[in-house]
Formats: structure tokens, sequence, C-alpha cells
């Protein structure tokens, strides 16, 4: 995105023809509503009547987004030391415009610069800020002037560089600190299924409901935050399907959560709890699934299933389909959330492309995504010790317990984290490593006929590691031309080189 002048934007929005002024938007990779620029323009005529100072109205990012986050900011404007922002509303409750400020707060907070924020409401012409305790003031317009003159503004060449997004993507497993003292926020679809789940659970009779989505879209932290926001008040037991990470342990041992794995569901009482959550519901098998749904409707319970049904890891999960059978159940529409937050767009569109041969390659920034090619796994095995060592995560494909598999001859022997370990959790650098039994059927990635048959499915294991990507993905290709091939196509791509 780049900086822009908000005198030469309204000149274009008011004076040129529509296309043109679309295409000059484009130009700045603005994004901006009719409304909002409606808006500004009222901001504008307002300020213009106290100050001469034409600098004022210069180098502003409008309407801009963090990466991954969605997070948008109607003005920013930038230098050295500090950042004014101010939100545009043509009119607005004054909670809202309180919670916005607050939010915006967060997410500059990091930036570690000293942050002005303010919220014109256009009806009224008045302007809003927060005091030292975050709450609301009135303040006059004169002082929104004050700090636009005072800032020694800077040119930015690339603003998502300020912008970590790992900075704000909190994961009750791999941030249960944060997550615990509600240093996050929920996106704008999250909390609105939120809001309508918990209307859901205020009806008399029993509610089963679904939260659908693909990793990376944040159904764990939803599915977590209503936990929290219940539990104040309320009994709950969490059931996860999957071995417990530490994330899980640590809210069971120190914060007193009922949390236990589907091996023990049938065991557990529930006329005890006021609401049941099912977590990675999609490797839940069909007989406790039908035991914990005829007892869910049997004591008049409220219940959760959060699940993606594309996360199994064995060919009776996939076979078994419980997601249509949980579908087959709800008291309510399904849930889907459907925007990334957690991947980086280029890694998700990266990890597409490397699954289906049949998806586009988009020209994209691929920086983020490292490829490394080795002819055997013992080279293979001392590079892994190499990333290791510098901080990447590494995840082993899980074992089979009957015969020693080929993958296990890059196994790092020090990292306990394997495929089925890591499932609902999330790391900054993601290493994975594809040997030369995998192969592209029916433009599908594939894995070759092992001579044993392997318990777990190694694509499906491979799709489990690459997924709990963050920022970097690092790819490392075992004596297999064809999938080395495949990436480099897509990685020549990238429009960062």
């Amino acid at each position: 995105m780049r900086e822009s002048n908000i005198i030469s934007i309204l000149s274009a929005y008011h004076k040129l023809p529509k296309n043109i002024f679309e295409s000059y938007l484009n130009h700045f990779s603005i994004r901006i509503k009719k409304d909002e620029l409606d808006d500004l323009t009222i901001l504008y005529n307002h300020l213009k009547t106290l100050t001469k100072n034409i600098e004022l109205f210069d180098k502003y990012f409008i309407g801009y987004s963090i990466p991954q986050i969605g997070k948008e900011f109607d003005l920013l404007r930038f230098d050295n030391e500090t950042i004014v922002n101010v939100e545009l509303k043509r009119e607005s409750d004054l909670e809202k415009i309180e919670t916005q400020l607050r939010r915006n707060k967060y997410y500059l907070s990091f930036l570690k610069k000293e942050t002005h924020l303010f919220s014109y409401e256009a009806s009224t012409k008045k302007l809003f800020g927060l005091d030292e305790s975050n709450n609301l003031i009135e303040l006059n317009i004169r002082q929104l002037i004050e700090k636009l003159a005072s800032q020694n503004v800077v040119n930015l060449e690339n603003i998502n560089k300020l912008f970590n997004p790992s900075n704000y993507l909190v994961s009750p497993f791999n941030s249960t600190q944060e997550f615990i003292k509600n240093r996050y926020f929920l996106t704008v679809q999250q909390e609105d299924i939120k809001n309508q789940i918990l209307k859901e659970f205020d009806k008399p009779k029993y509610s089963i409901i679904s939260i659908r989505g693909k990793a990376g879209t944040g159904k764990t932290l939803l599915t977590y935050d209503i936990a929290k926001d219940i539990y104040k008040s309320k009994e709950i037991i969490i059931i996860h399907c999957g071995i417990l990470n530490k994330g899980h342990i640590t809210l069971r041992d120190d914060y007193a959560w009922k949390i236990v794995s589907a091996k023990s569901l049938v065991y557990q009482d529930y006329t005890k709890y006021d609401l049941v959550i099912v977590d990675e519901a999609q490797r839940i098998r069909k007989g406790q699934l039908n035991h914990l749904i005829e007892q869910i409707k049997l004591h008049g319970k409220n219940c959760i299933f959060s699940y993606d049904s594309v996360q199994t890891l064995r060919g009776g999960e996939i076979r078994a389909n419980v997601s249509s059978e949980i579908e087959k159940n709800v008291t309510k529409h399904c849930f889907e959330l459907t925007t990334k937050i957690r991947t980086n767009k280029e890694v998700a569109r990266f990890i597409k492309c490397l699954f289906n041969t049949e998806e586009i390659i988009h020209k994209m920034d691929y920086s983020n995504v490292e490829l490394k090619y080795f002819e055997t796994y013992n080279v293979a095995k001392l590079y892994l010790n190499q990333l290791k060592s510098e901080g990447w995560k590494i995840t082993n494909y899980t074992p089979s317990t009957v015969h020693t598999l080929p993958y296990e001859q890059h196994r790092i022997e020090e990292e306990d984290d394997n495929a089925h370990t890591v499932i609902g959790q999330e790391f900054d650098n993601v290493v994975a490593v594809i040997d030369e039994y995998f192969y592209y059927k029916n433009n599908k990635l594939s894995t070759r006929n092992y001579k044993d048959k392997p318990y777990y499915h190694p694509t499906k294991m491979l799709f489990q590691i690459v997924s709990r990507t963050r920022l970097k993905l690092c790819v490392i290709i075992v004596n297999n031309p064809i999938l080395l091939e495949r990436c480099l196509s897509i990685l020549s791509k990238n429009t960062s080189t």
C-alpha cells in the first residue's frame, strides 16, 4: 500500500469519472466505501476551516488492513516517534466507538510508538478519543490538528513491515497466558458467530452447534473463547479428539479446566455440565459420537462440535465421515468460518498448489516459502537438526506401532511432537519433509504403496504439518525430482524476485 494525499483522493472522488477514480484508488491499493469518502470529505472541510497548513493532509495510509489479521484502520499517519489514527463514523453508538479505539490501541501498541487515537463522527462533527484509563472522552478538533502538525512525517516504503502478524495470532495452546489474560480480539465474523451461539444456549431445550472451518480460520480460538466466557458462571467439559498438548495440560492443571481426551468420553457424567465442547470432532469415532449425542438429548445439555473435515489422519477417519453425522444432528445451521486469519496467504496458496496440480498458480510473493533438495535421508536429517537449532519447528510423521516406515529415516529423536500432537497448534516457522514416496495421482498429492501399509495416511500427516504454519514454511524434498519440479513451478511466480 502507498501513502496518499487526502486532498488528492477527494479531488479525484468528486471530479473524475468512476472508472478512472477506481483505477486511481487501485494505484494506492486503497479500498474505501462511498460513505467513508463522504465522511472523509466532511472531516476535510471541517479541518480546512481551522487551518491553512495543507501538509496536514499529506502522507496517510487510507483503509490499511494488517496482513493475515484483516484488522482495518481508516486513516494512519506515521513519523519516527508517533502514530495518528483517525476512524470515520457517520454516526455511531458511543460504546462502539470506545470499543473500536481500544482495539486500535491494542493493535498499534506492538509498534512501540506514541499513539494518538481519534474517532470523528461526521453527522455531529464531534471528535472522540480515550483518556489515560481508556475511557471515551470528547475532544476539541484542534487537538487533532495539534497532533498532526507536530508530526515530522516520514515516508514508509512498506507499511506491512511494521506489523508482525504473529503478535496478534494468539493461540489457546501456544500462547496460553495471553489467551487467559484476554490479550487478543476476535474478528468480526468470529464475534458474530459467538453471539449467535450464546443466544442459542439461552433457549430452554438442548442445543447442538457445529463450528466448521479449515486450517487457519480461527475455529480453535473461537471455540475456546466461548468456553472461557461460559466458564465464568457454568460448568464445561472439553473433549479433545487427539493427544492433549502442553496448552491443554496448562489449562487443565493450572486453571482447572475440565479437558479430557476422546477415549474417556463414554465414562463421563454429563449431568454435571452445562456445556460440552468436542474439539477436532472430525476424528471422533461413530460410537463415541452416538453416545454423546444421546447423552446431550437425554439430559437437555448444550454441545459444540468444532471441526475441519479435511484434518483426518487415518483411513478409518476418512471413511467414517463423522462431519456429516454431526451436521444431521445440529439444532441450528452449521456455523462456518471462511476467512483465513492465521496462515500467511502466500503460504496457504503454495500449500493448495502443492497438494493439487489443477490449482492455478498465482503470481505472489512467495518469499516466506523456502525450498531445499537433498539426495539422501541422512543429509536431510543433518539439515533438519540445523534448522531445529535455529528455532524452526520440526514435526515428525507419526510412527507406526507395527512397522518401521521409510519416513522414520528422517525422524528427529529429540523432537517429541508428531503430526498427531500438533493438531490445533500453530508455529511461526515450520519445516516439512517430502520424500520419494510422494507422487501425483489424478492431479492430487498421494503416496506410493509402502512395503508395509501405514496406519496413518502420510499425505494427511503432511497436510497436518504444513497447515500449522503462521509465517514461514521450509519444504525439504528428499530424492523426489517430480515434487521438486512442482514446487519450483509454483515458486517461479514469486513477485519478490
